[in-house]
């Protein structure tokens, strides 16, 4: 192979590159670098076929690893502690302790760098074509994809993560997905809701949970260390009990300013844990997805909507929320349009008109709307609409509750379960709550009971 020009930084007892200089062979190191910035911002300038990392691992985490993989296939490391190498094992990286000798680093940084990788895709895209070529002479053609009906039908009982996303103007977004999390624990199966929000966080108002700590970021920086497993992840979530049922939250960011702490990497390996673990995951959204423009050049840039944007590219089934109004409506149709163009990858949505009501549309709101969606050239039905019923959303937010709480035989409860493919029955009596477990004590107090506490409405 041709020569392999490496760059490096940090050092530890052994002095390790002038070792591997002493060997003279094709592995040389082109540059020693101050830290882990200056490495990416090399690395990014083309002039390294290697990165060697020893003794400042610590700084090493999954998006570190894929911003250099970017520009350089191979990584390895070297730390004098365990623990470190298997947090490195973990990430997908070659870790050495500091025993190693400069022949090994040679051999890995070689190895790293191999084309074989590339060679073996080659050589199953050319599989791929001959076997299309053969299945073209014998008359024979891929299964076309699955209609619109046939997509609903076939996801509304399927495990998996749903993204909820929607419009701007606060359509009920969250309102739709705390309510269907809920809804789908009460049919039996197991639920986590997640809250990925970053511009405006509400689950935790909604459900009445305190905002002791955001549970997605706690994940998410155990994902970029390399330190996630279900211990972390079941103690990051909050339980929310609803009669016989239970569903799990994530909770999202108190702050809008922490919105750097969810990088798209991170969060890819949270919910594919998450998918593992749950029978349904349910991921409230924030209603932008427009991909920023970097803005660093050594140190790539982490872009606020990826979160959404990851989310919806690995769901499995996408619910776009919008309003009725001529405004929301027309927001509605771009939503559908930009989602298509912006993540060709996301999943065929499921469009939901919430709010719905005569006031703003006129006689017949469902058969009008319906008749304008596909006059403004929309091939796909408007799946669900559900009704504007303000004084049941009013109580069930006021009490911190669910509408199975609070408005158990509510039109609008019927409706959003039904997006899960559950039926439930009008008459039925509302579901009272079950008594708090150690880890329902994290739920606040309904806005009632405020009332007579020293800074509440009644209160000094």
């Amino acid at each position: 192979m041709g020569r392999c020009a490496v760059i490096t930084t940090g050092r530890l007892s052994t002095d390790h590159v002038a070792a591997l200089e002493r060997l003279h062979t094709d592995v040389t190191i082109d540059r020693r670098c101050a830290d882990l910035t200056e490495v990416i911002a090399v690395a990014r300038m083309g002039r390294a076929d290697a990165v060697l990392i020893i003794g400042t691992t610590h700084q090493v985490t999954e998006t570190t690893i894929h911003d250099l993989r970017r520009d350089v296939p191979a990584i390895v490391t070297i730390s004098d502690l365990a623990s470190e190498r298997a947090r490195l094992g973990e990430l997908g990286l070659t870790a050495f302790d500091d025993a190693v000798t400069a022949a090994e680093l040679a051999h890995a940084l070689r190895s790293e760098t191999s084309p074989q990788g590339q060679q073996s895709m080659v050589h199953h895209a050319e599989e791929d074509a001959d076997f299309a070529a053969m299945m073209a002479a014998q008359g024979l053609t891929e299964a076309p994809e699955p209609s619109r009906a046939e997509h609903v039908s076939s996801t509304k009982n399927a495990r998996g993560i749903t993204a909820v996303w929607g419009t701007a103007g606060a359509p009920g977004r969250t309102t739709v997905a705390a309510n269907l999390a809920a809804e789908l624990a009460l049919s039996g199966r197991s639920v986590l809701l997640i809250d990925a929000d970053t511009y405006g966080a509400s689950v935790t108002v909604h459900l009445g949970l305190l905002e002791e700590s955001a549970g997605i970021a706690q994940v998410c920086r155990a994902a970029e260390f390399g330190n996630l497993d279900s211990e972390v992840l079941l103690r990051a979530t909050s339980g929310v009990d609803v009669a016989h049922a239970r569903f799990d939250v994530l909770t999202g960011l108190p702050r809008p300013h922490r919105w750097t702490e969810l990088r798209p990497r991170a969060l890819d390996k949270v919910l594919t844990m998450c998918r593992g673990r749950y029978d349904h995951v349910i991921v409230d959204l924030a209603s932008e997805i427009t991909c920023d423009h970097e803005w660093g050049y050594e140190q790539p840039a982490v872009q606020r909507n990826t979160a959404a944007r990851t989310v919806l590219s690995s769901a499995d089934d996408a619910l776009v929320i919008g309003l009725p109004d001529p405004i929301g409506f027309s927001r509605l149709i771009k939503a559908v349009q930009h989602l298509a163009e912006e993540l060709p990858e996301a999943p065929l949505p499921q469009v939901v008109v919430n709010k719905l009501r005569r006031d703003v549309v006129g006689r017949a709101p469902r058969r009008q709307l319906s008749d304008a969606w596909f006059q403004l050239g929309q091939n796909e039905p408007i799946t669900a609409f559900l009704p504007w019923e303000p004084a049941a959303c009013d109580g069930a937010l006021r009490a911190g509750q669910v509408l199975a709480e609070s408005a158990g035989d509510s039109a609008l409860r019927q409706q959003i379960a039904a997006l899960g493919g559950i039926e439930v029955h009008r008459g039925r009596r509302r579901i009272a709550r079950s008594p708090g477990s150690a880890r329902r004590a994290r739920r606040r107090r309904p806005a009632e009971a405020l009332a007579g506490l020293p800074g509440g409405e009644n209160g000094g």
